[in-house]
């Protein structure tokens, strides 16, 4: 019998956010998109102080843009304020921005108010948030 774990499920999700992304971002103008599925060229891995990270997303044009994908399940504070602050400070030292793409609803509430809340705890800017 086919077992499907909860981890299996959140990376398809996770990567069909990041592939949904990754063709949406040139028909809104980004240019240089690299994402990090299979068959794209990933972006770099950013290296932080206490950790290494590699975004979801990266577009070279119009500037810089670092995004990271929140997808529908189980993620800890810790882990999202890791990663959106090496994010976020990558963008400020690249003159760039930090986006995040989040589920349109995350627990019956609305995924910008949520990924702006969470980026107000672990204190980061973001400079746009993507639903899908």
């Amino acid at each position: 019998m086919l077992e499907t774990t909860t981890e299996a499920v959140h990376d398809v999700q996770r990567d069909g956010f990041i592939r949904l992304m990754a063709e949406t971002l040139p028909l809104a103008g980004y240019a240089g998109v690299r994402a990090d599925l299979p068959g794209w060229e990933a972006p770099e891995v950013i290296h932080g102080a206490m950790r290494d990270h590699r975004p979801s997303l990266f577009c070279e044009a119009p500037k810089p843009t670092f995004l990271d994908v929140l997808s529908p399940g189980p993620v800890t504070l810790e882990d999202v304020a890791s990663r959106w602050q090496l994010f976020a400070s990558a963008a400020e030292l690249t003159g760039g921005e930090f986006h995040v793409v989040v589920p349109r609803w995350v627990a019956g509430r609305d995924g910008r108010h949520v990924a702006k809340q969470i980026a107000e705890l672990v204190g980061v800017r973001i400079g746009y948030v993507w639903t899908v």
